[in-house]
């Protein structure tokens, strides 16, 4: 047990102080939009281009990791739809929010600061860039195809997947992914002074995206609709996770560390820019305590996969 707390509480004292560091006024908030930009755009890249680019292609674009947590998130995002549609009746673009919240992980803060922890930052910057793609690809076209296309909106369906792709090509992120794959691929050295130049840009992508999540936090209020707002933010910590494991279930195949890290990721909480993205839609109240609720609850969610992990293969 003492293992686990050893990994974990370092993430969430991190998240606390950056809390902390803003409602004590030592820094101000405002920095927290340029703090996590530089992590988004600059820090996790570079990670990700060290990693994966001197790494043998094989290595780099897991099928099996690649279908099995897509597969689940795909199966997570489903049941929010149905959720929301269903049973809530409530309209499109609560559906696709609500949707994504269950399935999309904030991966590239909370979630790759717990593997890499566990696994290596090098390696957890791998299985990172497969989530990267996952939620890019299919999660968030999802999301915004479903929001867009409602009675209230006057987009087409080109207009709307027109947009989407734009996006797509201007993600940091994605760009970072290609680059180094071609790099994988083709074998092509990497250059030293490229190289100690990413690394000492990797150091920073972790703590101080766990930093920036805590200040984040920080004005974001626990209010609306509760009973909702608790079913999607704790459903989040344990749907996703379990439908990853169904799905891992369902696909054979696959390495033993692969499936663990799929889960583990689905554990993490909301990723937190959901509420940016609420904020359009004006919504960005639910979103905000949806967020607050499995953050705070992702300590519990995220240890748990990490004890069964511990006790089954360990670390």
């Amino acid at each position: 047990m003492l293992d686990i707390i050893n990994i974990t509480a370092p993430i969430f004292i991190v998240i606390a102080l950056g809390y902390l560091s803003v409602r004590l006024k030592v820094i101000d908030p405002k920095h927290a939009k340029g703090m996590g930009s530089l992590v988004m755009n600059i820090a996790l890249p570079a990670l990700m281009f060290n990693a994966i680019a001197g790494t043998p292609f094989r290595e780099v674009i897991l099928p099996y990791y690649l279908l099995t947590y897509a597969l689940g998130s795909f199966m997570a995002f489903m049941v929010g739809i149905m959720l929301t549609k269903v049973i809530w009746r409530q309209d499109n673009v609560s559906a696709a929010l609500n949707s994504t919240a269950l399935s999309f992980s904030n991966s590239a803060f909370i979630g790759f600061a717990v593997i890499s922890m566990v696994i290596g930052s090098s390696k957890a910057a791998a299985y990172l860039s497969m989530n990267v793609l996952i939620e890019n690809l299919l999660i968030l076209p999802m999301l915004f195809v479903i929001a867009e296309m409602n009675p209230a909106s006057n987009k087409s369906l080109a207009s709307v997947l027109l947009g989407i792709g734009k996006n797509f090509t201007r993600n940091p992120l994605i760009i970072a992914i290609v680059v180094s794959v071609i790099f994988s691929i083709f074998s092509i050295p990497v250059p030293q002074v490229v190289a100690g130049t990413a690394q000492m840009l990797t150091g920073a992508a972790a703590p101080v995206a766990l930093f920036v999540i805590g200040m984040s936090l920080y004005g974001l209020e626990l209010k609306g609709d509760l009973p909702k707002i608790t079913t999607v933010g704790l459903g989040k910590l344990v749907l996703h996770p379990l439908l990853v494991l169904l799905a891992i279930m369902l696909v054979p195949g696959g390495m033993v560390q692969d499936k663990y890290v799929a889960v583990l990721f689905a554990s993490a909480p909301v990723f937190s820019t959901i509420a940016i993205i609420g904020q359009h839609y004006g919504l960005v109240d639910r979103m905000s305590a949806i967020v607050i609720v499995s953050t705070v609850g992702s300590f519990f969610s995220m240890s748990a996969v990490l004890i069964y992990w511990k006790m089954t293969i360990g670390f």
